[in-house]
């Protein structure tokens, strides 16, 4: 005999939903301040139901549109636990044969991309892909023949190996209302396959990957005051967090110095910046010991290191060959350089810094001087005869005083100069704010925002 059920329908503003009682064979209206209340509200009503049937009860939930409906257990005692899954009937058709089963339908949970912080990183890419063109290999020749060896053709792989593990699927959910659910509960419920929880596991899995190489990641924009270095500051923060400590150094390559001292969570001492480090070690071409390097950078508490720009009584400005040779001692214990740079794009460094960037991350809000400004650098980049363009990111910030008709104009213009990706930021007040950046500071959707950000960079990279 199978146990009751009761059925939930949550609404997609995830604040009221309609629950069917069976031994009251009447439909309940239920409501919550938060979706976390009206959870609370839908188990009460189940526990109810169980002492008062005495018996377990099925509770079926289902609402929303982004993941696939929920169905737990209730026991008169209050216990809670995943249902056992139904095999859909199976019917045989006159030939005797079974039709294919498709999974079971319904409507899905509950929409998580508020509570899971869903970012708003919206991809768009030109139909005209760039990115395609650099995973082009040409042919060696001689002779004007094409000497590429023929592709062998693959054998089939044995039904007896491993199947593949998707990346954070046997993890228990902690985001949305199965990572609330599991948290109250003590349950184990996973996050399902398309989930926002489930995308941002997969990009961390990304941001991992090993890089072919030391890496530069510019953040630039000509125009001042468009977030350039709280920016640097947090995509650094990112890939730390996930690359783990000692891999990322970010660097202030102001030519006259910046704000990245400011910005960041522990302040560097005097004597921990650009020049002092290359006047302690003034041939590139020698190795450092990954400790003399350390007591010129300042550790934070994500593990990344910063090094400040030129600072104190320093008179001469910063240059090409500056740049150049910070990267030379870096490379020799750091995967990742990520440069801060100013507002002058006739800088030695600015340039340095664009020209051997792996990746250019351009962060343009919502304002007309912040897009023509950006229009302006990403025309000339693509005048030049490298291919920097094909490796630049555009992220368009919002905040307050956005001017919304900017953003279809700009997108338009950087479809037309053939920018290959395009993502959408959400606001954050933390960097408008002008105060010191923390990973844990920084509200969820700006932290899933960011991780889908730098997994793009790492795949810009690394390569699909």
């Amino acid at each position: 005999m199978s146990a009751p059920q009761m059925t939930v329908a949550i609404d997609d503003g995830g604040r009221h939903a309609t629950a069917y009682v069976p031994s009251q064979a009447a439909t309940l209206d239920l409501r919550g301040d938060t979706e976390q209340d009206l959870m609370t509200a839908v188990f009460a009503e189940a526990h109810a139901e169980a002492r008062s049937s005495g018996q377990t009860i099925t509770v079926a939930v289902s609402g929303g549109v982004d993941t696939a409906p929920m169905r737990l257990e209730v026991d008169p005692d209050q216990t809670i636990r995943p249902a056992p899954e139904q095999a859909p009937p199976q019917s045989v058709s006159p030939t005797g044969e079974r039709p294919q089963c498709r999974p079971a339908g319904g409507t899905p949970v509950v929409r998580i991309q508020d509570e899971a912080g869903e970012p708003t990183v919206a991809v768009r890419r030109p139909a005209t892909d760039p990115t395609r063109a650099r995973a082009a290999v040409s042919a060696e020749r001689e002779g004007g023949h094409d000497r590429t060896p023929p592709a062998r053709p693959r054998r089939p792989v044995s039904g007896l190996a491993a199947p593949e593990i998707v990346p954070g699927a046997g993890e228990p959910a902690r985001l949305g209302v199965r990572g609330r659910l599991n948290a109250m509960l003590g349950l184990s419920l996973a996050p399902k396959a398309q989930s926002p929880e489930m995308r941002l596991r997969v990009a961390e899995s990304v941001i991992t990957r090993a890089l072919p190489d030391f890496s530069v990641i510019t953040v630039a924009n000509p125009k001042g005051g468009v977030g350039k270095t709280p920016f640097a500051v947090a995509l650094t923060q990112t890939l730390a967090n996930l690359r783990g400590g000692s891999t990322v150094v970010c660097a202030d390559l102001g030519e006259v110095g910046g704000s990245l001292s400011n910005r960041v969570a522990v302040r560097p001492s005097p004597g921990n910046d650009i020049p002092a480090l290359l006047a302690a070690h003034p041939n590139p071409d020698v190795a450092i010991r990954p400790s003399a390097l350390s007591q010129h950078l300042t550790r934070q508490p994500s593990g990344e290191d910063i090094i400040a720009g030129r600072r104190g009584d320093v008179t001469s400005v910063l240059n090409e060959d500056h740049a150049a040779h910070l990267a030379a001692i870096v490379a020799q214990h750091r995967d990742i350089l990520i440069a801060d740079t100013g507002n002058n794009p006739l800088a030695g460094t600015w340039r340095w810094a664009v020209a051997t960037a792996d990746v250019v991350v351009v962060p343009v809000p919502l304002r007309w001087d912040a897009a023509e400004a950006a229009e302006e650098m990403i025309t000339e980049l693509a005048s030049t005869t490298t291919d920097v363009l094909q490796r630049t990111i555009v992220v368009i910030t919002a905040g307050p005083g956005d001017a919304p008709m900017v953003e279809q104009d700009t997108v338009e213009a950087l479809r037309e100069l053939g920018v290959p990706l395009v993502a959408r930021m959400p606001f954050e007040p933390l960097f408008a704010s002008g105060e010191r950046l923390a990973l844990p500071r920084l509200q969820p959707h700006t932290g899933a925002a960011l991780t889908r950000l730098a997994e793009e960079v790492v795949k810009t990279i690394t390569g699909p």
